[in-house]
């Protein structure tokens, strides 16, 4: 015959068991709470320059004299880069590397036309190529359209099919040569195709591949979301590079991005991968007009390196 109860000590052990249970995983909660966030830290070069030359590759010191764990030089002109000098550069300063990327109108991934598209193809190797020269990560922006390249209507079936077929062949180049990609969702006002987080987690999923990821940046995602945070945890996982950008394109911390509810979001998905600041040189007329820059944004470029810096690491350190 079993046994109808348990003794007062049993009962006792019991709670006791429950109890040092619940506080290890209370402790473990705690722990996980309080860790910090481990991130890389990145400045674009186009603070400094739209030229990314063999001229310009003193700019790599610099920042990282200035306390940045890497650099992104812009892919636009990709005759102007030198990758050997620049490679050269990145491990003389210890220092890491993404590139940000653009497509052109002769090598859009959402044309018609068959040519144009296989023109994107290897437009995106070639970017590809030349970041895995330069000893980079990873390659990331608009890869799937020019910017402000607009038809004054929503992207069609056809259209997302051939950009999916476009990003799909690149990142199967990109993992032979271990380079990561990320796409940027922009705002309406520059594209048509990607604007929010979650049309940029839909075509990842679409091209169904582990090197396409998704980039945030939160100067775009302040216009096109409803709750930044909200849809980086919605992303989760897939957010694969961030860019830290004020509202107004000066420097974070002095606009109005919701940064703790950001940077809380990129720790509760485990995100450990570059935070880099974006903004532009503001003497560049032509960078300026691209940019749509009228105004000055920031007292001077090495200012808002630095103190940008300075508050993306607090952000970091609180999250």
């Amino acid at each position: 015959m079993g046994k109808q109860g348990v003794t007062r000590r049993e009962f006792l052990g019991t709670t006791a068991m429950a109890a040092g249970v619940a506080g290890l995983a209370a402790r473990e909660a705690t722990a996980q709470e309080t860790k910090p966030m481990k991130v890389k830290f990145g400045l674009n070069l186009l603070v400094y320059t739209a030229a990314f030359t063999k001229d310009n590759v003193d700019l790599v010191k610099k920042v990282a004299d200035i306390g940045y764990d890497g650099v992104e030089p812009l892919f636009a002109d990709l005759s102007i880069l030198d990758a050997k000098a620049t490679r050269r550069a990145c491990e003389a300063a210890k220092i890491g590397l993404t590139a940000c990327c653009v497509m052109l109108p002769e090598a859009n991934p959402c044309s018609p036309k068959p040519e144009v598209r296989q023109a994107a193809v290897a437009r995106l190797k070639q970017m590809i190529d030349i970041c895995a020269e330069m000893g980079g990560e990873g390659i990331a922006g608009p890869l799937y359209a020019p910017v402000r390249e607009l038809t004054g209507k929503a992207p069609t079936d056809d259209e997302k099919k051939w950009c999916a077929d476009v990003l799909r062949a690149a990142a199967e180049h990109a993992d032979k040569a271990k380079i990561n990609m990320a796409i940027e969702p922009l705002n309406r006002f520059e594209t048509y195709v990607v604007t929010t987080i979650a049309d940029a987690t839909a075509l990842c999923r679409r091209v169904d591949h582990p090197r396409l990821k998704v980039q945030v940046d939160t100067f775009h995602a302040n216009i096109e979301e409803k709750d930044v945070a909200a849809s980086i945890r919605a992303c989760g996982p897939m957010v694969g590079h961030f860019h830290a950008c004020e509202n107004d394109r000066g420097t974070p911390g002095t606009g109005h991005v919701p940064w703790k509810d950001v940077f809380r979001a990129l720790k509760d998905i485990k995100y450990d991968g570059w935070v880099t600041i974006e903004s532009f040189a503001t003497g560049i007329l032509d960078l300026c007009a691209a940019a749509c820059i009228w105004r000055p944004i920031y007292d001077s470029a090495d200012k808002l390196a630095k103190d940008g810096l300075a508050f993306l690491k607090k952000m970091a350190a609180e999250a």
